[in-house]
């Protein structure tokens, strides 16, 4: 039983007003508490997402059609990222269809990602 289900029960149970008046306020400040960490969230969340934004921007605007590892659109970019954040930052647009995520093969390396601008349709 969570806090608010057992707010709940007592405001509906056949209770004193004072329990009631209790859990009713105490329900009041849960509802705010959530209220404010959800704002503080998305805050961060758009902070990041600027932040996010340029790094972006860098790397498709050096794809092409020819698919490249995150090695090679970093360096390609000359941004300062890891190649395993190169994922996280391209996903968006990897669901939306704008960018492919393709297999690709590196003579002494093997099969690796790749990213290319998609092809339309």
């Amino acid at each position: 039983m969570t806090n608010r289900d057992f707010y709940n029960a007592i405001m509906n149970a056949d209770v004193n007003e004072e329990l009631k008046a209790f859990a009713a306020d105490a329900l009041q400040k849960m509802d705010h508490t959530n209220e404010v960490r959800r704002a503080k969230q998305v805050e961060k969340a758009t902070e990041k997402e600027a932040a996010k934004a340029p790094l972006r921007q860098a790397l498709v605007d050096v794809m092409t059609a020819e698919p490249k590892t995150a090695t090679m659109l970093i360096a390609e970019a000359g941004v300062e990222l890891k190649p395993q954040a190169i994922p996280s930052l391209l996903k968006g647009l990897v669901a939306a269809g704008t960018i492919e995520k393709v297999d690709m093969k590196i003579k002494g390396k093997g099969t690796q990602k790749g990213y290319r601008i998609a092809a339309a349709e």
